[in-house]
């Protein structure tokens, strides 16, 4: 997947989770939410973290912890 975003921003937050700002269902670039839940023991909590213009709260794309 990576290839698919080379030269494309990322979005790092505290913890090292990672995302690649896009809509998870249409591929717009999204707003990213400025925190994001992150459970102790389960990882990432599955939830909406950012706005897009078309598809409204969504998620976007999980890179991985860096």
């Amino acid at each position: 997947m990576s290839h698919e975003y080379e030269g494309t921003r990322r979005i790092s937050y505290d913890g090292g989770a990672t995302f690649v700002p896009v809509c998870i269902k249409c591929g717009r670039f999204v707003k990213p939410d400025k925190t994001i839940q992150v459970n102790d023991y389960e990882g990432l909590a599955k939830q909406p973290n950012a706005d897009c213009t078309k598809c409204g709260r969504t998620e976007m794309v999980f890179e991985g912890f860096i």
